[in-house]
């Protein structure tokens, strides 16, 4: 008994512990109030017998090939979000002319329509959904399981058999987090860890069995299991981890919806004003941009082509006939240098030919011998002369040792005349003899010196018949890169045999190239002014340059001195450096020459200007939460910059980004 006992304890306490936890679940389902989800300023708030439905309403004239019609489209909840079921309502009429239709809209209501949920890119994620026509509109429904900019298309197929589509923008966002299930998912948690706990406690205190203690521990774990995914079924059911808001019914629209419109929502009505939270501007990413006063490059829009520089392309050809041998690893795209030796070329003789390069042979052998003995007889005669420069040297150094002995008797004698211990007549003897000695050193050195000039003649005049060599006939001659660049055309292969002249590779530097335009002679007059241009490729992915502005790489050549007569245009030239090297010899260009002179003018990016049916409007931004569309009227065209004429002034704020979100969203009734 004590073992049951305390078994059902634990269950009591756990099936308690699951009770508070239902109870706080179903609390705080009945207490949420999905009615006062606050609607975006695109939506309008129409009460229901099952709480506020907040309905988008979009608009589209529609000129096409099978008629001019207008599609209404209102959708609920406005702010679709991943989970939730959204209604959509489609109303279509087609402007008739005269006749019966009295000049106004006619209802189309025997239609067969289908539609279709698209990425904003156009890849299908649903399709053909049905609908069911009441009280003069298309209804149907979906539930988007995913967030992102999506499309709703409706095909059109009318009783006689004309077919159209009609698309609307919509962006889904993931719903609100319900913090309710996660508190309860914690609460839960804990009051099943702790009533497992107090078990645990009570069984080890009052101590028992091994084997009935551990039964009590099994019983117990599992009513804890047990209890805890009750209560997470409980708590899913009843508060789901996000707020789901409950489908509310598209309200009723009678049977004429133009009566229903807003008045900001009718066709002419341009300059509205949106309300967007700022959660929803985050989650649409919309970024702005100040209109500013600024110079743009626009005027003359023509189209032209790209020409490699005349210096900047070259041939190699052979200046003999005879067999090619390129260069290992030369191939298409290979770089090479100015004057760089890029293959060699092999002259082939024929039988005359290899007569007259034979006796031309022997010709030059006699001519190197000749000049062989002429060295060797210069060679010799330099032996001899600087064994003669050699014995002069010999009797150079004998009369200084003479010089030496005289100067020492003459000095000698001096001193003994002095004393009167020698004559007179042996001074004037020691001093014959020094000056004896002198004159024939002085000779000797003379000897040497010219013997030395003689010497140097003679090794001079064999350098000369050494270094002299008669060419040999050339049959290898090498083949030069012309001009720097890289190798655009290959016409031969290594071993095959080409006559004198052959073209054999094209070399090409396309650093810089030349951009020819075509402007018809009636332009020429604004054309001469201007300096400035832009100009865009397919080969440049869209991106756009500049010539002759400041921060431009690029001049303006010549313009032509002749006029086309078939088409009457005159080539305009400009120079470019080759962004990046990815224009080619004869790519298509758009190249647009300023003629706006140096005018400042109110510009606004290109990303911020919207056309629809015919009409060109920006979202500026008035701060905080709102958003005013506004019509412009546009000027002047530049490379990423629209004039405006009028519609905007410096500084205002302009969405750049995020437009697209901000089309889809309608002003509030």
């Amino acid at each position: 008994m004590r073992f049951r006992f305390n078994l059902q304890t634990s269950v009591f306490i756990l099936s308690a512990i699951l009770l508070s936890v239902f109870t706080l679940g179903v609390l705080a389902h009945e207490g949420e109030d999905h009615s006062k989800d606050k609607p975006t300023a695109a939506t309008i708030s129409t009460q229901t017998g099952k709480g506020t439905a907040t309905i988008a309403r979009a608009e589209r004239n529609l000129v096409t090939d099978v008629g001019q019609f207008n599609a209404r489209l209102e959708r609920t909840p406005s702010d679709p979000r991943t989970g939730e079921i959204s209604q959509f309502a489609f109303h279509l009429a087609e402007n008739v002319e005269g006749g019966f239709g009295g000049g106004g809209p006619v209802s189309i209501e025997d239609a067969a329509v289908a539609m279709d949920v698209t990425t904003a890119e156009g890849a299908i994620v649903a399709g053909n959904l049905p609908t069911t026509f009441e009280k003069g509109f298309y209804r149907t429904a979906y539930e988007f399981n995913s967030t992102g900019n999506y499309k709703v298309v409706f095909n059109v197929t009318t009783a006689d058999k004309r077919n159209f589509p009609v698309d609307f923008p919509l962006s889904v966002v993931n719903s609100a987090i319900n913090w309710t299930f996660w508190i309860g998912l914690t609460l839960l948690l804990l009051l099943t860890t702790g009533a497992f706990g107090a078990v645990y406690l009570s069984v080890h205190k009052k101590g028992g069995n091994f084997k009935e203690n551990s039964r009590k521990l099994t019983a117990s774990a599992l009513a804890a299991v047990l209890a805890f995914a009750l209560g997470i079924f409980a708590l899913a059911y009843l508060t789901p981890p996000r707020k789901v808001r409950a489908a509310s019914a598209m309200p009723p629209v009678g049977t004429d919806p133009q009566a229903s419109l807003p008045a900001e929502s009718a066709p002419g009505a341009l300059q509205t004003t949106l309300t967007v939270p700022k959660e929803s501007q985050i989650l649409f990413g919309i970024k702005t941009e100040p209109v500013s006063v600024k110079q743009i490059t626009s005027g003359l829009k023509t189209t032209g082509v790209v020409r490699v520089r005349p210096d900047a392309r070259a041939v190699v050809v052979p200046p003999v006939a005879g067999r090619i041998s390129l260069r290992q690893g030369l191939s298409l795209g290979s770089a090479v240098s100015r004057g760089e030796q890029i293959g060699t070329v092999e002259q082939i003789l024929d039988v005359s030919g290899q007569t007259e390069l034979e006796s031309q042979r022997l010709e030059v052998e006699a001519q190197q011998r000749e000049i062989e003995a002429r060295r060797l007889e210069l060679r010799n005669s330099a032996l001899a002369l600087q064994a003669q420069q050699s014995q002069q040297r010999a009797s150079a150094s004998q009369a200084r040792t003479r010089l030496a002995q005289a100067q020492r008797e003459l000095k000698r004698s001096e001193n003994l005349v002095e004393v009167g211990a020698a004559p007179r007549r042996r001074v004037e003897e020691a001093l014959t003899a020094v000056q004896v000695a002198e004159q024939e050193i002085a000779s000797a050195d003379q000897q040497v010196k010219l013997l030395g000039d003689q010497i140097k003649a003679a090794n001079a005049g064999q350098n000369v018949f050494r270094a002299a060599r008669v060419n040999q006939p050339a049959r290898s001659f090498p083949l030069t890169a012309p001009v720097t660049g890289t190798v655009s055309e290959i016409k031969a292969t290594s071993g095959q045999q080409v006559e004198s002249g052959t073209e054999l590779l094209s070399i090409v530097n396309l650093s810089t190239v030349l951009i020819e335009a075509q402007v018809f002679e009636k332009d020429l007059p604004v054309v001469r002014e201007s300096t400035r241009a832009s100009f865009t490729s397919p080969a440049l992915s869209g991106e756009v340059y500049t010539i002759g502005t400041a921060d431009g790489d690029g001049r303006l050549v010549s313009i032509g001195q002749a006029v086309d007569p078939n088409t009457r245009a005159v080539a305009v030239i400009y120079e470019v450096i080759n962004p990046l090297n990815r224009l080619r010899d004869g790519n298509f260009v758009e190249v647009t020459i300023d003629t706006s002179g140096n005018a400042q003018v109110v510009a606004v990016p290109k990303t911020a200007i919207v056309s629809d049916q015919g009409q060109t409007f920006v979202f500026v931004f008035s701060g905080g939460e709102n958003f005013e569309k506004r019509p412009v009227v546009l000027g002047a065209e530049g490379a990423d910059f629209y004039e405006v004429k009028s519609g905007l002034k410096e500084g205002d704020r302009v969405v750049t980004e995020g437009v697209y979100q901000l089309r889809a969203t309608q002003p509030a009734a």
